[in-house]
């Protein structure tokens, strides 16, 4: 399984649209996590990831923000979504037969909000017994 992660900054622009194309094409990644796409979902082109034989399966939820963090994947593959907040996304995701988990993470930069996100973590943890 390829996975690439990317701190796009901004993917409304074609050049960093071109740039993320070629990661694509080049690299055939399984799993694409995107994030701070500075826009949301809605207005990016759907049939742009689609050609590609991508889909977006969940994002982060941010009260009253866009997602900061877009998780793609390929046609094939099905995640389960476990959790999602403002600075995490967790998922299973069966590759193999064998089944793993993934934690997607944007982190706060203030040290009490990163706080929560490494209770959530060590909750998630404690309750998913899978690599």
């Amino acid at each position: 399984m390829k996975i690439r992660y990317w701190n796009v900054r901004g993917i409304a622009n074609s050049p960093t649209r071109l740039a993320l194309k070629r990661i694509l094409l080049k690299h055939k990644p399984d799993l694409v996590l995107l994030s701070e796409p500075w826009m949301t979902y809605d207005v990016f082109p759907t049939t742009w990831l689609s050609r590609l034989g991508l889909k977006v399966f969940s994002f982060n939820h941010r009260p009253n923000l866009p997602p900061n963090l877009w998780c793609i994947c390929s046609m094939d593959l099905n995640p389960s979504i476990i959790n999602f907040d403002n600075q995490q996304v967790s998922f299973h995701i069966e590759v193999n037969q064998q089944l793993f988990s993934i934690l997607a993470i944007y982190a706060s930069t203030n040290y009490i909000t990163r706080r929560q996100l490494w209770q959530t973590v060590s909750h998630l943890q404690s309750q998913h017994n899978t690599p």
